[in-house]
């Protein structure tokens, strides 16, 4: 690994870079940077070869000189992971401006169908909602209570069995969860 692949790892795990480059962008980049006497760094040829890879923030800051720019995107990116629900700017809906709203009214809908279906709520955050499916009971719980019942005469065994399946059903068997993200 030479030093342009490792700036760029280091700027994608920094996040200055949106995503990495493609094979033509990144020889592009590569032959810019290690350029005979190219004045910039690894971020100036990736801005210079493919502008979009770079996050907006960054390309603010890259006219200070590297000691301060590395300084305020550490500051940038801390005010980021303080404010977790906040991942940027939510899709541009100005051609369409009713889409937002049919997609929330299309959301409440499948939530409501999932209810009407006996589901529970049992989280509503602001990414999503997780639902809980109603308890069924397994065929070998079934079978364990049918063969219980008759064997009660036996106290120990259709006891033993009749137990076994509410335990099984109960505590062992854990429901179906859905998580339904928001649009």
């Amino acid at each position: 690994m030479d030093k342009t692949e490792r700036e760029l790892r280091d700027m994608l795990a920094d996040r200055r870079l949106v995503r990495w480059p493609t094979e033509p962008q990144w020889k592009d980049i590569w032959l810019t940077a290690n350029a005979k006497g190219y004045p910039g760094n690894v971020s100036t040829a990736v801005y210079s070869i493919a502008p979009d890879l770079l996050d907006v923030d960054w390309v603010g800051m890259m006219k200070n000189d590297a000691d301060s720019a590395r300084m305020m995107w550490s500051e940038i990116r801390l005010r980021r992971s303080v404010s977790p629900f906040i991942r940027g700017a939510k899709p541009s809906t100005h051609l369409n401006p009713d889409a937002s709203e049919e997609a929330a009214i299309a959301y409440q809908a499948e939530i409501t169908r999932w209810v009407e279906a006996r589901w529970e709520v049992i989280s509503d955050g602001p990414t999503g909602v997780q639902l809980r499916a109603p308890r069924k009971m397994k065929i070998i719980d079934l079978i364990c209570l049918i063969v219980g019942l008759p064997m009660i005469v036996f106290w120990g065994l259709g006891l033993i069995l009749i137990g076994l399946g509410l335990i099984d059903h109960f505590v062992l068997t854990q429901p179906e969860t859905k998580f339904l993200p928001r649009p």
